[in-house]
């Protein structure tokens, strides 16, 4: 797969019902192109070429069509009354609906047979069901009366039961004070993770408070690993026949030649996925973390080092050093000392950086990987980067960019960096 430059991205917007207001007419010729290109992508999307691209670039164009047919205040209506929706969903996860719908299937139940089946009066637990409904996680066949639905049924995965209160607990308390953070800061943005709006608004920032409250770490974690899953390996993304180029150092060669650090790898899941895949690949495999959090029993080939990124690199001239979602939870001061660490360890021959996180688009960014950067910068005065920002950072620290891989635009990206000569 040839490396991509991402200079391209559609637009993306949460759905939502409007209230009711007098919409101002739009031509149909206006937007009547657009439902062409919507015919075409549905086409596309229902026939064996279907890709995670080109299902992206569908959802785009549908959310354009939404803005193109909605008037300016119904818009601005969707968008102001979406605290509600959030506080509405993260109560009926308390309350267990969701998994009682599932239960039911497919008949489902009366919000008098959930109120029996929860304690919670009906009356409430129509006026929330009322909001599931019109955001499309439940049906509701007759008046009062929900059924489960596909979107129901992944409420009660990790991806769901653990997101929505996950995300919910972490952020909101930091959210909700942010236009007040910002203007106490001369509109700048943190610069520091020890001041990140985390820090000033719950005194923890977010490692350090979610070390604090060990079930919703064990949610955190669950999140986490739930988004990644059915997911494509960073390896399938990446043509992993670059770290073994013939043209590179022979690795079986050299018993203590490393093939690759796992740097800030946790439990090792990354790596122990690639041994899997490439066991027979020489050079030795290194899984770093804190001591406190790396797995040392990781085993299958795989060696753990207790260690952090924030200081000097130990293992010297690896082939690769791997790094997954690590520089967005940092502000570009901190990376670039990770960099600098990791710089002073390669062999600028043969070495190389692979990074695995975000790459938006320069342009027109969907608006989830938008949300995604106001919140890490938020919880830990993270970015998530664009295209330019990346090689950016990457070019203050020595490195060049030679290559960035992608198979859907608002997934991760894989980039590979080499010591500039």
């Amino acid at each position: 797969m040839a490396p991509i430059s991402l200079c391209d991205g559609g637009s993306s917007s949460s759905s939502s019902s409007s209230a009711n207001s007098t919409p101002t007419p739009t031509a149909p010729e206006s937007f009547l192109p657009l439902l062409e290109q919507i015919k075409q992508a549905v086409q596309q999307e229902e026939s064996p070429e279907r890709t995670a691209k080109s299902h992206f670039q569908l959802l785009g164009l549908v959310d354009q069509l939404r803005l193109a047919i909605e008037s300016p205040t119904e818009t601005l209506l969707r968008l102001i009354y979406q605290p509600p929706q959030n506080a509405a969903l993260r109560t009926v996860m308390d309350m267990n609906l969701f998994p009682l719908l599932m239960e039911h299937r497919p008949a489902g139940l009366s919000a008098t047979a959930l109120a029996e089946k929860t304690g919670a009066e009906r009356a409430l637990i129509v006026r929330l069901m009322r909001v599931m409904a019109s955001l499309g996680l439940c049906s509701t066949p007759t008046a009062e009366h929900y059924a489960a639905n596909e979107k129901t049924a992944a409420l009660v995965q990790p991806i769901g039961r653990d997101g929505v209160p996950c995300i919910y607990d972490l952020t909101l308390p930091t959210l909700s004070t942010l236009p007040t953070y910002f203007a106490t800061h001369a509109y700048t943005t943190p610069k520091e993770y020890a001041h990140a709006p985390m820090k000033w608004a719950v005194g923890a920032s977010q490692f350090e408070w979610l070390a604090q409250h060990k079930p919703r770490q064990q949610r955190f974690n669950a999140y986490m690993a739930s988004r990644r899953a059915g997911k494509p390996e960073w390896f399938d993304i990446y043509p992993v026949p670059r770290l073994t180029d013939p043209a590179l150092p022979a690795l079986h060669d050299d018993p203590e030649a490393v093939l690759i650090v796992d740097v800030g790898g946790n439990q090792g899941h990354d790596l122990l996925a690639f041994q899997a895949r490439f066991p027979d690949l020489p050079g030795r495999r290194v899984l770093q973390d804190l001591p406190k959090v790396v797995n040392w029993e990781v085993g299958h080939g795989v060696e753990a080092m207790g260690c952090s990124f924030l200081e000097e690199q130990v293992v010297k001239a690896a082939r690769t050093y791997y790094f997954r979602a690590i520089f967005h939870d940092w502000p570009d001061a901190t990376c670039h000392r990770i960099l600098q660490n990791t710089v002073a360890a390669m062999d600028p021959a043969h070495s190389r950086v692979l990074i695995v996180d975000m790459v938006l688009p320069d342009t027109e960014v969907p608006l989830l990987q938008a949300s995604l950067d106001i919140q890490m910068m938020s919880i830990g005065a993270g970015v998530e980067r664009s295209e330019r920002q990346w090689r950016e950072l990457l070019g203050a620290a020595g490195l060049e960019v030679t290559g960035i891989w992608n198979t859907n635009p608002g997934m991760e990206s894989v980039i590979e960096a080499v010591v500039r000569q």
